[in-house]
């Protein structure tokens, strides 16, 4: 299985729509999913679904979808209503469909498809994955990156007033989430120029990371110091592969749309489904009055933002 496959969407939907502007831009998650992962999935990555078979690249997928008269790739997230009741939720919806293309006279949407509950390395039966074409009848418009940027802020300033005179200062579960609002909201209201320094400190930050996670992960234990270059390579190659903002940034983007989806993408606040399985205590501001109606507005301007974003032209 593809991990994470909502990342290897985004990054078709950037590097397609690029390609149809005449830019040429590839991303490393798209030659190869599993690069600088420690082992490869045991199944057999089929491609993308297309006349009765699966074209197993995405370049030559693409440039027959191209020479057939495609206009955009989408990939969109979508909102689940049912997290914001606390009592007797509705249903959840399904999943949408990971891509879309659009066509002058059609929307065609295909689905990540794999095994489940996961491969048996044992079996003998082939474990397959891949993009296979379903029936969708849900819109596949995207706002602007100008409306959603100007909602998420709104809704980011409503969250961070609501939630910050409330987060006990000596929680450390209250300080997570008013940190979250506070960081989305110096974000959404950087100049180019702070951005941009921002950025090249968060991405500092990911090096640390993605250099931790290989070390801790690496197959032999303990990781010793001769065997640094490899684990940093590792490290290189599996951030490269997973940094759809770069690929935004090759792809042309504006340096608005870049900072628009790095303020959405870490945007997950508490709602009614937390609160109704959590063994923890939540913050008290979870159970104030408006809290639901507050937090529903920010994650739904936040999705809005994530599709605005990647799907920009």
């Amino acid at each position: 299985m593809i991990i994470p496959v909502h990342v290897y969407a985004w990054q078709a939907a950037i590097v397609g729509n690029a390609r149809l502007e005449g830019r040429s831009v590839r991303a490393l998650m798209l030659e190869d999913p599993w690069a600088g992962s420690f082992g490869r999935s045991f199944e057999v990555f089929r491609g993308f679904e297309v006349d009765g078979g699966f074209e197993p690249s995405f370049d030559r997928w693409f440039e027959l979808m191209k020479a057939r008269g495609l206009l955009a790739i989408r990939s969109l997230l979508v909102s689940d209503p049912s997290v914001w009741v606390l009592y007797d939720p509705p249903d959840s919806p399904p999943r949408l469909p990971e891509l879309v293309l659009v066509f002058p006279d059609r929307e065609v949407w295909y689905r990540y498809f794999f095994p489940w509950p996961g491969p048996n390395p044992q079996s003998t039966v082939p474990q397959e994955d891949g993009f296979r074409q379903v029936a969708e009848t849900r819109s596949a418009a995207v706002p602007s990156v100008e409306d959603a940027e100007r909602e998420l802020l709104a809704a980011t300033r409503e969250f961070v007033g609501f939630v910050e005179p409330q987060a006990r200062k000596d929680d450390s579960s209250d300080v997570f989430y008013a940190a979250m609002g506070r960081k989305a909201l110096e974000l959404l209201t950087d100049t180019e120029a702070s951005f941009r320094e921002r950025l090249a400190a968060l991405r500092e930050a990911d090096v640390k990371e993605y250099r931790r996670r290989s070390k801790d992960w690496w197959p032999v234990q303990p990781a010793t110091r001769a065997m640094r270059p490899q684990i940093f390579e590792n490290a290189a190659r599996s951030l490269e592969r997973d940094d759809y903002l770069r690929v935004m940034e090759a792809a042309g983007l504006s340096w608005r749309a870049v900072r628009l989806a790095c303020a959405a993408q870490d945007i997950r606040p508490l709602n009614m489904h937390h609160e109704r399985t959590s063994e923890d205590t939540l913050p008290p501001f979870v159970q104030a009055p408006g809290y639901a109606a507050v937090g529903k507005r920010w994650l739904d301007a936040a999705i809005a933002a994530s599709n605005a974003a990647v799907n920009a032209r």
